[in-house]
């Protein structure tokens, strides 16, 4: 009673036992059907081969979507935390990423371009607000997407990304916990930054969004996605992270915490980050191989028993058993 007590309160054992038993039950159910049919023997090959033929499908959905038993998945990894870009990099690539103050100025390229296209300005100020002016090269990208393409002209081989990229998000947040980790900035968490531009570099270049929306025509998309599925081998891609500290403010008991605002006179700090790409598809695929094989064992020795059966019965001959 002391075992099956235990058993009863350790869900880890008790579900072993439950898998087990239903595999037993399912499995063992349609063998002593098969057995009672065909004979011991042919009735396991009919079931090992059923059984494996199952999990080949089971296993090439899985290898296809990328569900089930899975490998990990993609992520970012740090490559360094550069507190001020005049310093020396570690990661040769990002010697190629112009300063923040190398680059065209938010505010006076976002007033030129407005002053050319005023029909632009109504929807703007619709959705920021009359007499509104950009503060970082990203929301001139996200408001604007036709001048993005000559940021990315600036930026040789780097790329900006604009807030309605959903790349963008997974880089901060990875940015987030490099940061935090690291304890840059003392013990503040994501409130005592402010993050500024995301830069990418590298990866497949088939893969890359439209800069503005509908600029490419279907047969672009379609050479695109057979383009990045025929480049077998990924470029690596980085991400470059620009924060800057935020202004020390004081909260008076009771009222709400201000808006945070970045330190104008603090370093601009750059998280280095390379993609991951995992091995989300390497176990499935590895399950899947490993049953067709199986599938293929146990069907060639069924076709074996069958081509000998078919031989014992062609040169049976009847007068010979009487």
């Amino acid at each position: 009673m002391s075992i099956l007590a235990a058993i009863a309160f350790d869900p880890h054992i008790r579900g072993l036992l439950v898998v087990g038993v239903g595999v037993v039950v399912l499995i063992g159910s349609i063998y002593l059907i098969l057995a009672t049919n065909t004979g011991i023997r042919n009735g396991l090959l009919i079931t090992l081969a059923a059984l494996a033929g199952w999990c080949l499908i089971m296993g090439a959905t899985w290898w296809m979507y990328g569900i089930g038993l899975r490998g990990a998945d993609p992520t970012w990894i740090q490559e360094e935390i550069n507190y001020t870009r005049d310093d020396a990099v570690l990661t040769e690539v990002v010697e190629g990423l112009p300063r923040t103050e190398d680059l065209s100025d938010p505010a006076e390229i976002y007033a030129d371009y407005l002053a050319e296209n005023p029909e632009v300005l109504e929807k703007v100020e619709a959705a920021e607000g009359e007499g509104y002016v950009p503060e970082s090269l990203t929301k001139v990208a996200t408001l604007i997407p036709e001048l993005k393409v000559e940021l990315d002209d600036e930026l040789g081989d780097w790329r900006l990304l604009p807030e309605s990229d959903a790349r963008r998000g997974d880089a901060v947040a990875a940015a987030d916990a490099t940061l935090i980790e690291a304890e840059a900035f003392g013990e503040a968490t994501g409130g005592g930054y402010t993050v500024h531009d995301v830069y990418f570099s590298g990866g497949k270049s088939a893969a890359e969004p439209e800069s503005i929306p509908g600029e490419q025509n279907v047969f672009e998309r379609v050479w695109n996605r057979v383009a990045q599925t025929g480049q077998v081998k990924n470029p690596p891609l980085y991400a470059a992270v620009t924060v800057q500290k935020n202004v020390e403010q004081t909260v008076a008991p009771g009222e709400a915490p201000p808006t945070p605002q970045a330190d104008e006179n603090a370093e601009l700090v750059t998280v280095i980050l390379q993609r991951d790409l995992g091995n989300r598809r390497l176990i499935p695929a590895l399950f899947t191989i490993f049953v067709g094989i199986l599938f293929a064992v146990f069907t060639w020795m069924l076709h074996t028993r069958d081509k000998r059966l078919q031989d014992a019965r062609s040169n049976w001959d009847p007068s010979k058993a009487a």
